[in-house]
């Protein structure tokens, strides 16, 4: 799980966006000769990570996911091995570095599965750039409402740590080194104040939403309330699954990943 450690099937790369580098994994394998790829051949997946963490809790998630489909999981800036600005970034610039590096990768169109505070990031891009989006799968979404504050996100977290693999606190550890306590504040509090609501109902894509059965910071009413919103969107719960699906239950998530895509 070290900084440079590459995994098997994977490249590493690195590519300009917005004056910004943006460090990103890209799975190598060609899924056109896999039969599991019946549908979107030709469109990748982007992965895009939540508040704090980087790629490498996508990592699980994306190796299922490889064998069937091209993966991108990049580092957003002040994350991971991506460029580190002084401050964190707001979502609405993320959504633009993201775009950028699409343009500059020539994806000109990708599906998008985010996680918890990169759901409102992924939201973002694909109102702004509906176009580059073919579907959209939004995983414990972040962030809700009825805990405005970093403490009662901070304790939500800290009881979502009791169910998590418990390789996910080295991730975490070596994430929150590389962001540094500076950036992951201002991250949280940025993740709490964005209202992505009133966005919602301008997404013109398939949207999938899932969340882990015993998610404490996503839980079934907030992620019902998304889905409401949402012209075209359905809800997915794993069970006995934390919030983040994506690194403690990657089979079950990517079995609901390949049935939303071939659907």
């Amino acid at each position: 799980m070290g900084r440079f450690e590459i995994p098997g099937g994977f490249v590493s790369t690195i590519t300009p966006a917005l004056g910004y580098e943006v460090h990103c994994f890209h799975s190598t394998a060609d899924p056109a000769n896999n039969s599991g790829n019946k549908i979107l051949p030709a469109v990748p997946i982007i992965m895009i990570h939540g508040a704090i963490v980087s790629r490498r809790y996508l990592l699980p998630v994306a190796k299922v996911l490889a064998n069937d489909y091209v993966i991108y999981v990049p580092d957003l800036p002040g994350h991971g091995a991506s460029s580190k600005p002084k401050d964190a970034l707001p979502v609405q610039e993320q959504a633009e570095i993201i775009h950028a590096w699409m343009q500059n990768l020539n994806i000109v169109k990708a599906v998008v599965l985010a996680n918890s505070y990169g759901c409102e990031i992924a939201v973002e891009l694909a109102v702004r750039y509906p176009e580059t989006v073919e579907r959209l799968i939004l995983t414990g979404p972040a962030s809700d409402p009825s805990a405005p504050t970093k403490f009662q996100q901070a304790l939500r977290l800290f009881w979502d740590g009791v169910l998590e693999n418990q390789r996910m606190y080295w991730v975490l550890f070596v994430d929150m080194l590389e962001l540094g306590w500076h950036r992951g504040m201002q991250t949280t509090q940025i993740m709490i104040d964005y209202d992505y609501l009133p966005r919602l109902p301008l997404l013109k894509m398939k949207t999938l939403v899932a969340r882990g059965e015993n998610d404490p910071l996503a839980p079934q009413e907030w992620c019902e309330q998304v889905v409401s919103l949402i012209p075209d969107a359905r809800l997915v719960v794993v069970p006995k699954g934390p919030h983040n699906i994506n690194f403690s239950t990657p089979t079950e998530l990517a079995d609901h990943v390949a049935r939303f895509l071939n659907d």
